[in-house]
């Protein structure tokens, strides 16, 4: 494998599937499979009042040829047709519905073209049964053609980017520092700290006066 792409991605195969859907009324515009003969003996447009539901499935898939070069290859994997359908069975979605799920899903060998019909099974039971109420199927019936194209292309997967794993920092104490219990440090911390200064009561009555006379005299006065 070569770096770069090993670098860029990884190489896969995509598979996807895409819908084509067509109506013929042969008594108004003939069908282009009967003015090339038809397949399987299908020369005839159906009778009146009936339906013909042919379902196909085309393959396309990368081939490596010469020189690594990548050709398609396309071949038709599965024809399946439901001939001579009522139309009154098929006006509904429902029914339409049913008949792909007993007699068409079946016949489809490969899972992934089974799950391109299922995917598509909304689009073709819709088509299916407008065909089948439509007026014009009265003078010459309808042909609904089913045409599923499954392929397989390489693709290159991109690869997400790696994750940046951040460490987070531990911030270290240093070596000097000790861990004393909560009682030691509150201890240390008020020895260490001077006792505040207590200031005297401001408004008090005799403070800063000297003390009486009667105290200084010891009971003696001038009168």
């Amino acid at each position: 494998m070569d770096h770069r792409l090993r670098a860029a991605g990884v190489p896969a195969v995509r598979l996807d599937s895409r819908l084509h859907l067509a109506t013929f009324f042969p008594s108004s515009s003939p069908s282009p499979s009967g003015r090339r003969g038809g397949r399987h003996g299908s020369t005839e447009p159906p009778p009146a009042l009936t339906a013909d539901v042919r379902v196909v499935i085309q393959r396309h898939f990368p081939v490596v040829g010469p020189c690594g070069t990548r050709i398609v290859a396309k071949k038709v994997a599965e024809d399946i047709v439901l001939r001579r359908r009522p139309s009154r069975k098929l006006r509904g979605t429902e029914d339409v519905e049913q008949a792909l799920a007993e007699e068409v899903l079946p016949r489809v060998a490969h899972p992934f073209d089974r799950r391109a019909v299922v995917a598509s099974r909304k689009e073709i039971c819709a088509r299916v049964a407008a065909a089948c109420a439509d007026a014009r199927i009265a003078h010459g019936g309808a042909h609904v053609l089913v045409l599923i194209d499954t392929f397989a292309r390489p693709v290159v997967l991109r690869l997400p980017p790696p994750c940046k794993t951040t460490t987070q920092g531990v911030v270290r104490a240093p070596k000097s520092f000790a861990v004393r219990p909560a009682g030691t440090c509150m201890d240390m911390d008020s020895k260490s700290s001077p006792p505040a200064k207590k200031s005297k009561p401001i408004g008090v009555i005799g403070d800063g006066r000297p003390k009486p006379t009667e105290e200084r005299s010891k009971g003696w006065v001038p009168w």
